[in-house]
């Protein structure tokens, strides 16, 4: 599934497109800046603002030079709209309330990579980082169980391949200096459960 722009799930057009734009906010755009949020041209943005409206659907008002758009939310269609535009925000609700009810808590969990940033298409991986809390080996059988059931649970509920990075907190101490991947993690991660700060290497550093 394409979580950036999950009305793809129904509909490829740029309509699509628009309506996440809109349903997303609760606020008016004008039409520059819908162009500018879908990264399609001017033109194309503006014929499928026009055939929203036509259907009811957008809301059109002028104001001043300008046109504003908005989600018409009294649309019957609305409710299904604004359910599909926020797909990604369910996720990450679903997914910290899967963690919330582990046995073993994690150190820390986030979504990472390009569905953390919002940059995701139908092809992209879910990466998802677990921190495994001290004291708890990495092959302890309800640890495991836990992560499987992650990785499977993330993957059937949105199509994507699932992908877990495991660190422990044991390794995180070991680390001397900035590891990429951890730092890209604690400054774009969505947090499922706990705190990114660890991966901070000053944080690291405070902590030992």
């Amino acid at each position: 599934m394409n979580l950036s722009n999950p009305l793809r799930l129904i509909t490829p057009t740029l309509e699509g497109e628009v309506l996440t734009v809109l349903a997303r906010a609760d606020h008016e755009f004008t039409g520059r800046e819908v162009q500018r949020a879908v990264g399609a041209s001017q033109d194309a943005v503006r014929l499928a603002l026009r055939r929203l409206d036509t259907q009811g659907i957008v809301q059109s008002r002028p104001a001043g030079r300008a046109i504003l758009f908005s989600l018409n939310r009294d649309h019957l269609a609305a409710p299904l709209i604004k359910s599909l535009a926020t797909l990604r925000q369910d996720l990450f609700d679903r997914l910290r309330e899967l963690i919330a009810g582990w046995q073993i808590a994690p150190g820390a969990a986030a979504v990472f990579g390009s569905v953390a940033r919002n940059e995701s298409d139908e092809q992209s991986d879910l990466d998802l980082f677990v921190l495994r809390p001290a004291g708890v080996e990495v092959d302890d059988p309800a640890w495991r169980d836990q992560l499987h059931l992650l990785q499977e649970k993330a993957s059937v509920w949105t199509g994507n391949d699932a992908r877990i990075l495991e660190f422990g907190e044991a390794e995180l101490a070991d680390l001397a200096g900035e590891e990429p991947v951890l730092a890209s993690i604690a400054r774009e991660g969505i947090v499922l459960a706990g705190s990114l700060a660890a991966l901070r290497p000053a944080e690291r550093r405070a902590s030992a």
